[in-house]
Parts: structure tokens; sequence; C-alpha cells
């Protein structure tokens, strides 16, 4: 995964619940890179839970399977309060439910950049905002990526 150092997600914080070690610290540097918050990471869905009773989060970051267990059981909880979703998986979209369907969905493995738009599109949408352009550095990065992954 490349990084880059932006301010695409400057104050927003976002709840992290993955339960693969390595992507949440890869997500949560890219996350912090791009100068947003991570709440957690949660690595089950009591975790997930826990800290959604406990904490306040402008967006929360959900691998759609946690150790086997499906995660909108909790993605219906922080829907309910009126926090934006986007669901993180190698799975095919249609394993989500209809009425989570609506939830922006970043397919793994991802770049760091669409991974970023989904997170500001996602609280732009919840806060009637319009979603800011990514910085050019962030758009730079992803040329790095691309290249990347060529090779």
């Amino acid at each position: 995964m490349h990084y880059v150092y932006t301010d695409d997600l400057q104050a927003i914080s976002v709840l992290l619940v993955d339960d693969d070690a390595i992507m949440a610290i890869d997500v949560t540097g890219l996350i912090e890179m791009a100068g947003g918050r991570v709440i957690g990471p949660a690595y089950s869905l009591s975790q997930g839970f826990r800290w959604l009773d406990e904490s306040r989060f402008d967006c929360a970051l959900l691998d759609v399977s946690l150790h086997g267990d499906l995660v909108f059981q909790l993605a219906d909880a922080i829907v309910a309060r009126s926090i934006p979703v986007v669901f993180l998986t190698a799975h095919s979209p249609n394993i989500a439910p209809m009425h989570h369907r609506e939830h922006r969905l970043v397919h793994k493995p991802f770049s760091s950049i669409s991974l970023i738009r989904a997170i500001q599109s996602a609280v732009s949408e919840a806060r009637g905002t319009p979603p800011r352009s990514p910085s050019r550095s962030a758009l730079v990065g992803e040329v790095g990526e691309a290249q990347a992954e060529r090779r």
C-alpha cells in the first residue's frame, strides 16, 4: 500500500472494525496520514459495539466478515445513529442485505485514494456538504500505486 501525506480526511474520525491486524495497521496509517483520526481499531463485533457505545466518530469503516461473523448487525446500530458506513471487503457486494447495499463499498485490495474518497464522500453526504477534491499529493501517490501494481 502506498502512503501519502494529505489533509483529505482532516477533522474526520473513523471507527475502524477489521479482524486482520495487519490490514488494520495499514488502514490506520493511511487514515492518519490523510489527516484523519482512527477510533479503535476493533477486531471483533463485540469490540465494535463497545467502541460504538463509548466513542463519537464521523464514519465507520467495517470489514464485512469478522472471524466468520457478518458485520451487518453492527452496521444497523451505527446507521440507526445517523453515522455513515463504508464497507471494506473482498466479498461480492451481494453479501450485504438489500438495505445496506446503498452504502459505499471498497473492495480489497484497494488503493489509498479509493478508500479516502469513499470516506470523504460518505461523511460529506451525511453532513450535507460537497465532497472535497482529493489533494494533489494523493493523486500523485495514486500514480505511484498504479505503477507499483503493474510491476
